[in-house]
């Protein structure tokens, strides 16, 4: 009976927990995909359909400002000055800012749905290992241990951990890249964002996560944590 409370305890801690990090991993991907799919147009070279018409249509205009008529023939005294795609639309990025933002970004599309598929994994092996098993006979008792040996054997702990621990790193890389893009466009915007970026990161990346490693009765327990305590 003990083995059994055991066993049902931890599987449901489980479950629910990858039902939660399930639901944060596809909102946050789905944002993710929102803010990617204006970004990674900026990688792309200026749409050359677009940008031909207007440099035509601009050196059209300059030569027909110095069109002459004398009869019967029409000339133009002129020469086209040649324009450029960044004469039309100046970028408000530069290269190498817009390389960096998509790498942050797109790595962070990456960790999120990494970890909505390790949750989406860990949901499938909690239900096959609470499978074929009912009741406290003594031959249930030691099915479930040997499935909770197999468990730590298999580090499936260390997975579980991995997946939120990869979706604070997903953040951290969408906010790098966000005030990247702020940093480029107002400064004003940019210095506010940073301001409660850092908070947040001190905070809660910071002091939440390190002190359990430092203070035992520290109630800020979490995964994360207790990675940050078998590091140190």
């Amino acid at each position: 009976d003990v083995v059994k409370k055991g066993f049902d305890a931890l599987t449901r801690r489980w479950n629910g927990e990858m039902d939660t990090l399930l639901v944060y991993a596809a909102l946050f991907s789905a944002i993710l995909t929102a803010f990617n799919i204006e970004s990674y147009k900026l990688l792309q070279p200026a749409s050359t359909s677009i940008d031909d018409v207007v440099l035509a249509i601009r050196q059209l205009s300059q030569q027909a400002e110095s069109y002459s008529i004398s009869h019967p023939f029409v000339n133009s005294t002129r020469s086209l000055v040649p324009l450029s795609a960044e004469a039309v639309q100046p970028s408000l990025l530069s290269r190498s800012a817009v390389v960096r933002l998509n790498s942050l970004w797109f790595s962070s599309l990456v960790l999120s749905l990494t970890a909505a598929s390790l949750a989406l994994l860990v949901k499938q092996w909690m239900y096959e290992i609470t499978s074929g098993i009912s009741g406290t006979s003594r031959e249930c008792a030691q099915i479930r241990q040997i499935r909770i040996e197999n468990l730590k054997r298999w580090h499936v702990n260390e997975v579980v951990i991995l997946i939120p621990f990869c979706l604070q790193v997903a953040l951290i890389l969408f906010l790098s890249g966000l005030l990247i893009l702020l940093w480029n466009l107002h400064d004003t915007v940019a210095g506010i964002t940073s301001s409660l970026a850092g908070l947040l990161m001190l905070v809660v990346f910071g002091f939440m996560t390190v002190a359990p490693a430092f203070r035992w009765d520290c109630s800020y327990r979490s995964p994360q944590a207790l990675l940050v305590y078998a590091l140190f």
